[in-house]
């Protein structure tokens, strides 16, 4: 429980994160003056790098300055740069005084990650970001004040650059130097991070969960707290022997200090190991449902990721859900302010943002739009300038527009800008095929289930969805039809034969196991492993199950 001590530094947080928060308010209110704050901050720390001074950033005064400055860069146009700045030369990038923390690391197009320089300014940014998100959360949540949070965060060190910096996950950062009074919150050690086989790490956060009064969990991936929910239940016999005995019966780190943090929490726990047996015994099952008392999840629930919610609540409990919001290693876009929703504000305090228009922005030479000049209902790739050293880069996030707050859009992710399929000239997108199994899905009334497609070269060629559930053939035809209504050039390729009906096969729950262990061998980390529901190229959907 926690003390007197406790309790006072928590209401001193709040009121700090009640100011931070009312800032955040201020600037969606004023996001011309916030866009030209977020500019002047941007300048300080890059426009004296190499890089600034190659595009006269020095002489840049106003966003449209920057836009007329420097072109919209892909990250393997800056590559090079960042290399330079890996290899120790921090003024490829930034200025003469400017610090790398580290390198956050993601997926790229290529076989190498992509780096992503982490600077004090960026950390600002990024936990001022977390910060408001969960201030407004606790607002709108307060039973969950002062109690335990469950969350999963990577490495901050998976490797390190050739200057020595470490490169990993930014959320491993942010957990090794949150203030000291929400890290005694943290229902499991950070170091759990460093087990090194991924179902250890998901079992040991549960382990340590299990014995906590758990009033959220927080993770990015929704798939992340079905699974670790799934090894619990599968392992619930060793899961309640560890508490009982006070172990953790996973294949620790090879370090002693690591070992020994892991270790540090432990103590024999038979009653609440009893306490558990009863519940496993009483439901048949060991769902965190059943021994937590949850307030609220935060995860991703936009784009392909709304397909696990109702396994979420299969698993935790019709409990709300707070998406987190569009966020990435190379900064945060937007920060949802209502449970149940897929939209966030645009953060106008992270960045400078741009915004191409999605049906012109494969373009060469097409034009940005300001974040006050988008348009209700319309789509846009994602351009931002942060404290990253990012100068106008292409996220490629593709976002739509579903209201204001007052002149600052809100936005809802839709699919990343290349997730696109198009064999004879359908244009499917991702967004579009989970839409239309959704709708017949919910339609019939279908349990959800995993699912991935991909073209297949035929005469004509034709859809494939590989499906854990077993789906008869009237399936796939509304399946066909639902896209169709929602796609036109998928319609008038269907209409003239070029392609055929969508089909569907069944895929045993083994064979998505290893489709998931093959996938996730493929990100740098772990922990930002996106299933793809959608595949462009033929057949990758067989190499992905191994079947080819």
């Amino acid at each position: 429980m926690p003390g007197l001590l406790d309790r006072l530094a928590a209401r001193i947080g709040l009121l700090h994160a009640e100011r931070v928060y009312q800032r955040f308010a201020a600037s969606v209110r004023d996001l011309p003056g916030a866009q030209q704050h977020a500019l002047g901050r941007l300048l300080a720390g890059c426009a004296d790098g190499d890089y600034g001074r190659q595009f006269g950033l020095a002489g840049v005064k106003t966003v449209d300055d920057l836009r007329k400055a420097a072109p919209i860069a892909t990250y393997e146009d800056l590559r090079p740069w960042v290399d330079r700045a890996a290899a120790g030369d921090t003024q490829a990038l930034f200025s003469r005084r400017q610090r790398i923390l580290m390198f956050a690391t993601t997926s790229g197009t290529t076989d190498k990650p992509k780096l992503i320089p982490v600077t004090p300014a960026f950390v600002a940014d990024y936990r001022r970001g977390w910060n408001t998100f969960g201030l407004k959360l606790l607002r709108d949540h307060p039973e969950a004040i002062l109690r335990p949070l469950l969350q999963c965060s990577g490495r901050l060190d998976e490797s390190a650059a050739p200057s020595g910096a470490p490169i990993g996950a930014i959320t491993g950062l942010l957990a090794r130097t949150q203030k000291r009074i929400v890290r005694r919150f943290y229902a499991a050690p950070a170091d759990v991070a460093y087990l090194p086989d991924p179902t250890d790490r998901y079992y040991a956060l549960m382990r340590y969960g299990a014995e906590r009064d758990v009033a959220f969990a927080i993770t990015a991936n929704p798939a992340t707290l079905v699974r670790m929910a799934q090894v619990a239940d599968s392992e619930s016999e060793r899961l309640i022997r560890d508490v009982r005995d006070g172990a953790l019966s996973v294949t620790l780190p090879d370090s002693p200090s690591r070992r020994a943090a892991l270790r540090a929490r432990l103590r024999p726990n038979p009653a609440r190991a009893a306490a558990l047996e009863r519940v496993r015994r009483k439901h048949g099952a060991l769902r965190p449902r059943d021994y937590w008392r949850l307030s609220f999840l935060a995860c991703w629930t936009g784009g392909s990721m709304r397909f696990h919610l109702e396994r979420l609540a299969d698993w935790y409990g019709s409990v709300p859900v707070r998406d987190i919001g569009l966020l990435a290693s190379e900064g945060r876009v937007s920060l949802p302010l209502e449970d149940g929703v897929t939209s966030g504000v645009l953060d106008p305090t992270a960045g400078v943002f741009e915004f191409l228009p999605a049906a012109s922005a494969a373009n060469a030479g097409a034009e940005t739009r300001l974040a006050h000049e988008l348009e209700l209902g319309r789509d846009y790739v994602v351009v931002l300038s942060n404290p990253s050293g990012l100068i106008r880069y292409r996220l490629d996030d593709v976002v739509r527009v579903t209201g204001f707050v007052g002149h600052t859009p809100l936005l809802e992710f839709l699919h990343r800008a290349g997730n696109v399929s198009s064999i004879v000239g359908e244009k499917l997108t991702e967004s579009q095929l989970v839409s239309a199994v959704e709708i017949v899905r919910r339609r019939r009334r279908l349990p959800s289930f995993d699912f991935v497609a991909a073209p297949s070269f035929a005469n004509p060629p034709f859809y494939q969805v590989s499906c854990s559930a077993e789906l008869s053939s009237e399936v796939a035809e509304e399946v066909d039809r639902a896209l169709s209504a929602q796609n036109a050039e998928y319609q008038s390729r269907r209409n003239t034969l070029r392609l055929s009906r969508l089909r569907i096969r069944h895929v045993r729950p083994e064979e998505w196991i290893d489709l998931d262990r093959r996938l996730s061998a493929r990100v740098a980390v772990a922990e930002q492993y996106k299933r793809p529901c959608l595949f462009s190229q033929p057949g990758a959907d067989d190499e992905a199950f191994g079947l080819r």
